[in-house]
């Protein structure tokens, strides 16, 4: 994979779509360091494969979630959010 400063980039950036386009890809530095990637998009894996497979994601153990507990209806009518909002903004601190 070739590497590109940012610079360059910028000033070829209609060279460079093409190339992507073709199939190329690249890696953009700043600085001398990577920043980005610049490439065709891909249309064989979704997103979350590719963050499970760059290790950014890990898949649930099990993804079956019928065997989750059902929500529990509040009694007061208030969220649990709204209640420590509230809590938070009367706290005289």
């Amino acid at each position: 994979m070739d590497q590109i400063g940012a610079r360059e980039l910028r000033h070829r950036l209609r060279e460079y779509l093409a190339r992507a386009d073709g199939g190329e890809r690249f890696e953009v530095t700043l600085f001398g360091r990577p920043v980005a990637y610049l490439g065709p998009p891909s249309t064989d894996r979704t997103v979350f494969a590719r963050l499970v497979e760059a290790g950014k994601v890990t898949p649930a153990r099990n993804p079956d979630t019928t065997a989750l507990p059902s929500t529990v209806p509040t009694k007061t009518g208030v969220s649990a959010t709204d209640s420590l909002l509230d809590e938070r903004r009367s706290d005289a601190r």
